[in-house]
Order: C-alpha cells, then structure tokens, then sequence
C-alpha cells in the first residue's frame, strides 16, 4: 500500500509537470494518482472522489471548446455554427469551473486533513485562475497555483497521525 511518502513525491513531480504545456496531462494525471493514496492513507474518500469529478468535468469542457474551435474553422455556413459556437464556449466555461470547484473542494480537504495550508491556497487559486481565464490574466494566476501546489506537495508530512479524539 502507498503512503504518503509516495503520495507526496507523485505530487510533487506532477505538480511540476502541470506547469508544462503538452505534458501537463500527465501532470494531472499524477496528481490524482497522488490524492488516491492521500485518500487511501487518511480513510477520506472523498478527497479523491471530488478530484475524479473535477477532472471528468475539466476534460469534458476542454473538448468542447476544442470541438467549437474546430467546428468554426471548418464552417461554410457560418449563419448556423456561430450560435453553436457561442452556445459551445458557454457551456465550456461553465464545466471547466465546476471542475475546477470540485477540485478545489478536493485541495481544501487535503488541506484541512494534513494540516497543510498551501492545499487551500492553491485550490482558491485554481478557481480564480479559472474565472479569471477568459480575461486571459487568469492563466498567470493559474501558473501561480501550480507553485503553491509544488509547495504544498513538498510541505506534506510523510506519515499521517490521525486526530486524537477526546471522550468527554
């Protein structure tokens, strides 16, 4: 079984790939691969589960709006694919922030359950990051995030100490 030793390491590579375009999907593929064996060690599903959502939705709205790109290229009847462009682009962003919301909540509890605050923070950014894209200064704010998560990976305690609880 893969501990957190592994978790971290995993993450921390992937999270440095992330930054790289073209191999940025093995990056985020790491990273899951990492928040499966936190998932694992600290017995909350969900931290996992949230990231798988986030990323199903973030590789859905990624190929629409490629699709819609394509599709406007290769048009000869403009009258009719703009409004599916438009249509298209909308949905995108929709799904790619409900992603990326879902793998915040993912961060956010990795954070709160390894006591590591950078988690959070690079989550808050993840989302402002993926508001702020279609302003295009989004993506420097998304850059940013992905050095918090370096840090944050690199920050992670290699064993997990369950919280003590008291009876009272």
């Amino acid at each position: 079984m893969a501990g957190l030793r592994d978790a971290k390491l995993l993450g921390g590579i992937g999270a440095i790939l992330a930054i790289f375009p073209y191999i940025s999907i093995v990056g985020y593929a790491l990273i899951l691969v990492s928040l499966k064996f936190i998932s694992d060690e600290t017995k909350k599903n969900s931290i996992f589960n949230n990231a798988l959502y986030g990323i199903i939705f973030i590789i859905i709205g990624v190929f629409l709006t490629f699709y819609s790109l394509i599709s406007l290229g290769f048009s000869f009847f403009l009258i009719f694919t703009i409004p599916f462009f438009i249509t298209a682009i909308i949905a995108s962003a929709i799904l790619l922030i409900v992603g990326v919301y879902f793998f915040k909540k993912s961060l956010d509890e990795t954070g709160n359950t390894l006591k590591v605050s950078y988690f959070k923070t690079a989550g808050l950014l993840y989302l402002i990051g993926a508001i702020l894209t279609f302003v295009v200064i989004g993506f420097v704010v998304i850059f940013i995030a992905d050095i918090f998560l370096i840090i944050a990976f690199f920050s992670m305690p290699e064993q997990y100490s369950p919280p003590v609880k008291t009876q009272t």
